[in-house]
């Protein structure tokens, strides 16, 4: 895996909007960090390595640093091409995808994590489970079209909810009728005593005290979880290796 980790600021959408995160959902889009510091404007010239697309919300951005050491510890030759915004919906990224499946990226694998925002432009006053499962499946069928590995991610929900999200409703739908690997994460977040999300599980603390997250954040918009918080662990890891188990089957 390819990392430069002194690269330049995140490419930004929205970063006022994202400060009202702490009272609603995810935090608004702010794009993330290439772990290659891969420029807006495309791939360099020449032949590309193999890559590993990331699309979603706060809670992949957040919980980098641990899905990053599995990568780049298990697929040494491939490269990473992050794309994961602080409050944004898969709506919100489309049109990026698009971008990206027409270049030279030579992406091979792509994950989507959405925990359920619907505050940006293209989700907000939509309902957000139908909205979620069509925008879902517009993204799985872009990269399955294109003969790349899709990682579906089943996010856990606000503490206090109830399995399963309306998000991760639309990704089971989403799972059912497409050729994707599902990773549903919400087992590792809920309370056996009370089948709710927890904030804590066994005594060890998972989400942050807003409820969503998965440590203790405090420069919203921008914060990533220590590679040590349990709740990033939890949520990350079955993502990386499920990402490992897709890659090694590319030819």
């Amino acid at each position: 895996m390819r990392s430069r980790r002194s690269c330049a600021a995140h490419r930004t959408r929205g970063a006022a909007s994202a400060r009202r995160i702490l009272v609603v959902l995810a935090s608004l889009a702010l794009g993330s960090v290439a772990l290659a510091c891969l420029p807006e404007t495309g791939p360099p010239p020449g032949p590309q390595p193999r890559r590993v697309a990331i699309y979603g919300d706060s809670l992949l951005h957040s919980s980098a640093p641990v899905w990053r050491t599995t990568l780049e510890e298990q697929l040494p030759d491939w490269a990473l091409l992050e794309r994961a915004s602080w409050g944004s919906a898969p709506c919100d990224h489309l049109e990026q995808m698009v971008a990206d499946a027409r270049s030279s990226w030579n992406v091979r694998v792509v994950v989507l994590g959405f925990f359920g925002n619907t505050l940006t432009a293209c989700s907000k006053d939509r309902p957000a489970e139908a909205m979620y499962r069509s925008d879902l499946t517009r993204a799985v069928d872009l990269w399955l079209n294109r003969g790349v590995r899709v990682v579906l991610v089943v996010p856990p929900g606000r503490v206090g909810d109830e399995p399963y999200s309306e998000a991760g409703r639309a990704a089971l739908a989403v799972a059912r009728d497409r050729r994707v690997t599902l990773v549903d994460t919400t087992g590792s977040f809920v309370d056996p005593a009370s089948g709710t999300f927890a904030g804590q599980v066994d005594g060890t603390v998972l989400r942050s005290p807003d409820g969503i997250h998965l440590c203790n954040h405090r420069a919203f918009g921008e914060a990533v979880c220590p590679t040590d918080a349990p709740g990033a662990v939890r949520y990350a890891t079955p993502i990386a290796n499920a990402v490992v188990a897709e890659a090694r089957l590319v030819k």
